[in-house]
């Protein structure tokens, strides 16, 4: 993997952007400085926590953060019945959220 294209050069760039330091974005993850220094140069991959952490404080996809794929925003939900749908279906074990996937799109399509 190109270290262009990495977890750690996203989270530089948006630290960037946002006109933060190292140190305080690293207090922000609750990692150390020098940590967070070997992210952003592809020396360490951030762990799962790291990555939830800074999807949440950066408002940007896990997706796309962990990957580079997908929508760097992520999708916001216009209710809360649909808030609430998308968390719960991030909980589902994978199979039973495929089998309800397959469910919803069904019955859309008799309405369609």
């Amino acid at each position: 993997m190109n270290k262009q294209n990495t977890p750690g050069a996203r989270m530089r760039t948006l630290r960037e952007q946002k006109g933060m330091t190292q140190a305080a974005l690293a207090v922000e993850f609750g990692i150390s400085r020098s940590h967070l220094s070997k992210i952003e140069n592809g020396g360490d991959m951030p762990g799962r926590e790291t990555l939830i952490a800074a999807s949440t404080f950066f408002e940007v996809s896990l997706d796309w953060l962990a990957n580079g794929s997908g929508d760097q925003r992520p999708a916001q939900a216009l209710t809360e019945k649909e808030a609430l749908l998308l968390f719960t279906f991030r909980r589902m074990p994978s199979d039973d959220a495929d089998a309800f996937l397959h469910l919803m799109l069904k019955n859309t399509e008799k309405d369609a």
